[in-house]
């Protein structure tokens, strides 16, 4: 392509911008009027490609995409900011064909993600506010400490069943290493100095990763409390919800209100079936597998628990019960997470009747 002039004038003229984005360098490809215009790499810098297309296109506006990934959303507000007007995209929301599929490499990801985007194709996903990101964070660094607590309660059984120790009566049933329990070991000697010093570090670690859950539990609850506290309280009263499932609902989607439709909602959620349809065949299947991770597990868990303690959700459950229990619970769970937004949003405590209110 011959070089721009620097007289061009590229007024109200829209250039797509595709770009794959890696931890050091960007592969970014450009197009207008359906025409492919320039392909380069380039360091990973929003104001780099700012100053490139604007002195190579001068006047012109400027479009960009690029795949939810590592970078979060820092590249999406410097990019922004540099006067880019940017979405960032699902990887699982870009069509592909199947000579795309089988050339995977940053040169087709960057083509595919500007092409589409010139079409008008592609939508971006939300993106919430700094501080929002910054809370559910907070949350997620929770939960890995959730998992870490677990492996090293998991390691010290472990270890015990390896070398045959026999417990006393009343700890032999305990799922839970109580501080008690901890004592018990703390005297326990192994054969040699080896087995007994690694018993105790395995007992520290159980420890360590206790005490910072709790700080992190504790910070958690307080940074929801000063910015949450109606819809957190409100939250609270929903049967099956507690603490935790309070907190990761509201760090974890933030404003509720960006919710138009309850099926929107519930699909964030995971909590909507799979279809396939031929003709005038209709199949509901498993639930999909698109979703917010961290939250449907977490209301699924609180559904089984919603039904022992309230007898209209148990009324629901029993009318979709049929032959699998699994589906059932899952409706459950979708009604629960429509309630739980209802109340937070109207920030009024849960009554009986919000489950006739709510879509079935």
């Amino acid at each position: 392509m011959p070089v721009t002039s620097k007289f061009t004038d590229f007024s109200d003229q829209c250039f797509f911008i595709g770009i794959d984005v890696h931890k050091k360098s960007w592969s970014v490809t450009i197009r207008a009027l359906n025409i492919e215009l320039v392909h380069f790499s380039q360091a990973a810098d929003a104001y780099q490609l700012s100053r490139y297309v604007h002195e190579r296109f001068p006047g012109g506006r400027f479009f960009s995409a690029y795949e939810a990934g590592f970078c979060g959303t820092s590249h999406h507000h410097a990019l922004c900011k540099a006067g880019i007007k940017n979405i960032i995209i699902h990887p699982a929301d870009l069509p592909e064909s199947d000579k795309e599929k089988k050339n995977k490499t940053d040169l087709h990801d960057s083509r595919a993600v500007a092409k589409y985007l010139e079409s008008g194709v592609l939508a971006g996903i939300y993106i919430m506010p700094l501080d929002q990101q910054e809370r559910r964070s907070l949350f997620r660094c929770r939960e890995a400490t959730v998992g870490n607590v677990t492996r090293c309660s998991n390691r010290l059984r472990s270890l015990l069943d390896y070398y045959g120790v026999k417990l006393p009566e009343n700890l032999r049933d305990k799922e839970y290493i109580s501080k008690y329990f901890r004592d018990w070991l703390r005297r326990l000697k192994l054969s040699t100095d080896h087995g007994t010093e690694t018993l105790q570090y395995y007992i520290e670690d159980l420890q360590y990763h206790r005490s910072r859950l709790l700080l992190i539990t504790r910070k958690l609850k307080k940074a929801i409390a000063e910015h949450y506290q109606e819809s957190y309280t409100c939250l609270l009263s929903v049967p099956g919800i507690g603490p935790i499932t309070a907190m990761a609902i509201l760090a974890e989607t933030g404003d509720l209100n960006r919710f138009e439709e309850p099926d929107e909602y519930c699909s964030y959620m995971g909590l909507v079936p799979s279809e396939q349809s031929s003709g005038e065949r209709v199949y509901s299947t498993h639930i999909q597998p698109r979703c917010n991770r961290h939250l449907r597990p977490l209301l699924i868990e609180a559904a089984w628990t919603a039904i022992r303690r309230c007898p209209v959700l148990l009324a629901y459950y029993k009318k979709h019960l049929g032959t699998n229990n699994k589906k059932a619970i899952v409706k459950v769970a979708r009604k629960l997470a429509l309630i739980a937004k209802a109340v937070a949003l109207k920030k009024q405590l849960y009554q009986a009747d919000y489950s006739y209110q709510i879509n079935r």
